[in-house]
């Protein structure tokens, strides 16, 4: 976690933002959703990114809050940043509602923007895929 240490204290001073997300990622984690919603809004209000966002969607569709979940993840798909993190997680969460053949075209999407990439972020996309094709039949 980033910080700095305050002169006069001697006592860390986080960054806001890193520690708000790590906080909510690690709740999300351990299942502690309403604490995940509330640190990553907070990390959100601090600094409103495409990151922090996606990170907020992930919560929702862990609550099955789906529509407000898919609400989400179409303003990130809107700013174009980050594309196949957010086809990859736009996924999961058509694969948590059971609609695999959605959740399928987005897995595509993600693999198509990662080969060549992350050997590990390619390998957790043909991971989706496999598992959603297998619904898809």
């Amino acid at each position: 976690m980033k910080y700095t240490i305050d002169p006069q204290t001697l006592r860390d001073i986080p960054d806001e933002y890193e520690a708000w997300t790590q906080i909510g990622v690690a709740a999300r984690m351990l299942g502690e959703l309403d604490l995940a919603e509330r640190a990553l809004t907070k990390a959100f209000e601090l600094r409103p990114s495409t990151a922090a966002r996606l990170r907020l969607a992930h919560v929702l569709q862990w609550q099955g809050r789906f529509s407000e979940a898919h609400a989400e993840f179409a303003k990130c798909a809107e700013t174009g940043e980050i594309p196949g993190f957010v086809h990859q997680h736009w996924g999961k969460c058509y694969f948590d509602e059971g609609r695999y053949a959605e959740a399928l075209e987005h897995f595509r999407a993600a693999l198509a923007l990662r080969e060549g990439g992350d050997p590990a972020l390619v390998e957790s996309t043909r991971i989706a895929i496999t598992a959603a094709a297998a619904r898809c039949s």
